[in-house]
């Protein structure tokens, strides 16, 4: 058996630190996580160029730490998450320098729902593809990052009502705008492209990659918990809601929470990506209605 297999089966065993010890993990984890996803963002308060070096440098730091661990006999048990949170930090950037690219080269404008769609999608390209390659560098298997079908036919079924449920309390608010039913008719594949787009990134790098690398250190709940809180503090700089705490605590949190825990029980982000997907026409329908 290789020492890649070995580290992926490693991934499948329960933490047996004592909780002081999980807690360390958690902290920890939760900055690196935190840190790559995170920083970017924060342009409206620093000036981009110097975050996008930030990002770099640490980026630069955690390749080297996976590097020195991977290497390391008493350090290779955690070199699959320190490669997992360069893997993401790499295509973060990537996506932030790029992004925009395909938008300029169809002549799509950002002002327009077209053109948010194509950025999500040039967005998830620059962020799936490289992830996929980074990941089976290593030998990562489909499993590994949940990408296998696992119990699919749950994940389906959640995913069918999802999509019945959502878009009908999306719809709801908008119901008395006049030719609104065609409206949203004439938008539904730059929704369906913005959606499954946006789904499917998420998914991977939140669930996908981490999930399984975190459940050594910390359990399949705590890990759960662990992205739920971080894949919710990066959407507290949204601008889509009135209310950005209740938007928070009320619906990223939870809807976070319960992708987390459908990928853990039936084995693949499959059902989550299109719970996600739904999820997201909460906030589709009135922006892209809006414009």
């Amino acid at each position: 058996m290789s020492d890649i297999e070995t580290e992926q089966q490693g991934c499948q065993k329960p933490p047996n630190a004592h909780w002081s010890k999980r807690a360390g993990y958690f902290l920890l984890f939760f900055m690196l996580e935190s840190a790559i996803f995170a920083i970017i963002p924060l342009s409206s308060i620093v000036s981009i160029t110097i975050l996008l070096v930030i990002h770099a440098c640490i980026i630069a730091a955690l390749l080297a730490a996976a590097v020195l661990l991977r290497i390391s006999k008493r350090g290779r048990e955690y070199f699959q998450v320190f490669y997992a949170f360069f893997a993401a930090g790499a295509v973060v950037l990537l996506s932030s320098l790029f992004s925009g690219f395909l938008v300029e080269l169809l002549g799509f404008s950002l002002a327009t729902p077209s053109g948010i769609a194509v950025a999500k999608f040039s967005e998830a390209v620059l962020r799936v593809i490289p992830l996929l390659v980074l990941m089976m560098l290593i030998g990562a298997n489909r499993e590994s990052m949940y990408l296998n079908r696992g119990r699919i036919g749950i994940a389906l079924v959640v995913g069918i009502i999802a999509f019945i449920v959502f878009p009908i309390i999306a719809y709801i608010p908008l119901a008395n705008q006049v030719g609104i039913v065609d409206r949203l008719l004439s938008l539904s594949p730059w929704i369906l492209l913005f959606v499954l787009s946006n789904g499917f990134m998420e998914e991977l790098l939140f669930r996908g990659l981490l999930l399984k690398r975190f459940e050594p250190f910390l359990g399949a709940n705590l890990s759960n918990l662990l992205a739920a809180i971080v894949f919710t503090l990066i959407h507290a700089q949204v601008t889509y809601t009135t209310n950005l705490i209740l938007f928070l605590l009320l619906i990223a949190f939870p809807l976070s929470l319960a992708w987390g825990y459908l990928t853990q029980k039936t084995g693949s982000i499959w059902g989550a990506v299109l719970f996600h997907a739904a999820g997201d026409c909460l906030v589709v329908f009135g922006v892209f209605t809006s414009m």
